[in-house]
């Protein structure tokens, strides 16, 4: 997303007035972008309901009426590879998540399992399958819970939904409240893929009938999970991000658009965000791999200087060295987005003599497990700070099911930030200085892999979104 490309949403939005979910008033049935209405009303759904601590009361959605992603990988098997390869597919077969899990159920025995089930096995969820006795991802391996629920966010989950979900409001209690609209058992998927041709299906004994939704080209199909807010706090509320930028929701691109760009004729199903398999090192010549750098590094920009970019902006007079830094977010949501309490962003800045040595750093790390001090106020930091008492008092907590108040430090939508170093030049030094920028980025915060999974924290991979250098000559 370039700074053109606002500017034309920008003037689009002066023009016109609603958004991706509000049809025009000429047609009730045409969506904001000229699209027949995300839901249907014609198409049925299976419904279900909770009891008030998140658990089945009553469904028509048998767990047998869901395929097995195995199914599709007789017809769809690049696709299929791809998403085998998405922290969608180990979305309930991750070990920070089991280790999380296990902490919620301690924590709220009563509603802890559902909560997280909800969106990282909704198979499980709005079946009601028990998954008394899964622990770990031993205990997953070695039992025989069905395959649609060891495969976490599957190809049904998402090919049978026929209506957007609200967002998921989570209250004081922690139950699962999210709401699903599928249409699992009959025979049936539903895609972006208009007109589709599914008459090569019958000969594999797959679905015999498929149908074009335009909710799958909407950033609506990411809810219920993408969109959940905790006792008020906008915690984790990607979709609301986008939705509420309004040139985005009504004229931007979609989440689909970035992270399920077209490959060939089909949409990727890398699903790739900022999340990497690194528990036993990464494998930077994996597909998985490139797809979440390539995002991150169309994710933001870095200047040496102020944003509109005035001339002489960086200089030295009296000794001091005045140095702009403008970040720019170019994502169509907050940066960092999804669990920003889990993740952080941060500029590591050196400055140079003319003989190579640094005399002034921040943001610097040794190793990569290492602890930014968040209140340094010098250290260019995007995250957010849950705590466990009110008015950001209390501990630290890194389960949003125990915050009670947060500090959202996160780079806005499509937004830049600046900030002024002074920085002091002895007497000493002559020639020219040379300043070092990089924003750099790790989805778990140390902290986090302390207490879930320590022994993969020497493999936290940080990651170079982008950089900027520039040299000074001392007067």
């Amino acid at each position: 997303m370039n700074l053109l490309k606002l500017k034309i949403y920008i003037c689009l939005f002066v023009l016109f007035s609603c958004s991706e979910d509000s049809p025009s008033s000429s047609n009730n049935n045409i969506d904001g972008n000229g699209n027949t209405n995300l839901n249907s009303d014609i198409i049925p759904h299976k419904e279900y309901s909770l009891d008030s601590f998140g658990n089945i009361l009553d469904t028509e959605i048998m767990i047998e009426d869901f395929d097995s992603a195995a199914t599709c990988k007789n017809c769809h098997e690049e696709i299929y590879n791809q998403w085998a390869s998405s922290f969608h597919a180990l979305s309930f077969n991750d070990p920070i998540f089991m280790s999380m899990w296990s902490s919620e159920k301690n924590s709220h025995p009563e509603t802890g399992t559902m909560y997280c089930v909800q969106c990282h096995a909704p198979a499980a969820f709005v079946t009601g399958y028990s998954l008394e006795g899964i622990n770990s991802q031993s205990d997953l391996k070695h039992s025989d819970i069905p395959n649609i629920i060891k495969e976490g966010v599957s190809c049904d989950i998402c090919h049978t939904m026929v209506q957007k979900s609200p967002t998921v409001h989570t209250q004081d209690n922690i139950a699962a409240v999210a709401e699903y609209f599928l249409n699992p058992g009959e025979d049936i998927k539903y895609g972006s893929i208009q007109d589709p041709d599914c008459s090569a299906n019958e000969e594999s004994g797959a679905h015999s009938d498929c149908q074009y939704l335009p909710l799958f080209k909407s950033s609506s199909s990411c809810k219920p999970c993408h969109d959940q807010t905790i006792r008020g706090m906008p915690i984790e509320t990607t979709v609301s991000q986008w939705d509420e930028h309004p040139p985005l929701a009504m004229f931007g691109p979609s989440c689909q658009d970035c992270h399920m760009p077209k490959i060939g004729s089909h949409s990727s199903h890398y699903f790739a965000g900022v999340d990497l398999l690194f528990y036993d090192g990464v494998d930077e010549s994996s597909d998985q791999y490139q797809q979440v750098i390539n995002l991150l590094e169309q994710s933001a920009t870095i200047h040496l200087g102020y944003f509109d970019t005035v001339k002489d902006s960086i200089y030295i007079e009296d000794n001091i060295l005045y140095l702009p830094i403008t970040v720019n977010n170019l994502t169509g949501h907050r940066l960092p987005s999804g669990t920003p309490f889990s993740r952080e962003a941060w500029v590591e800045i050196k400055v140079f003599d003319s003989e190579g040595n640094i005399i002034f750093d921040k943001g610097a790390l040794e190793n990569p497990y290492d602890i930014i001090n968040h209140d340094d106020p010098d250290i260019i930091l995007y995250t957010t700070i849950l705590y466990d008492q009110e008015n950001l008092e209390g501990n630290i907590v890194y389960e949003p099911s125990k915050a009670l108040s947060y500090d959202d430090r996160t780079l806005r939508t499509l937004f830049y930030d600046s900030h002024q170093y002074q920085i002091e030049i002895e007497n000493s030094l002559s020639g020219l200085i040379t300043v070092k920028a990089r924003m750099l980025f790790r989805s778990f915060k140390p902290q986090i892999l302390n207490e879930f999974h320590p022994s993969s924290i020497n493999n936290l991979p940080i990651i170079e979104i982008c950089s900027d250098s520039v040299s000074v000559m001392i007067p």
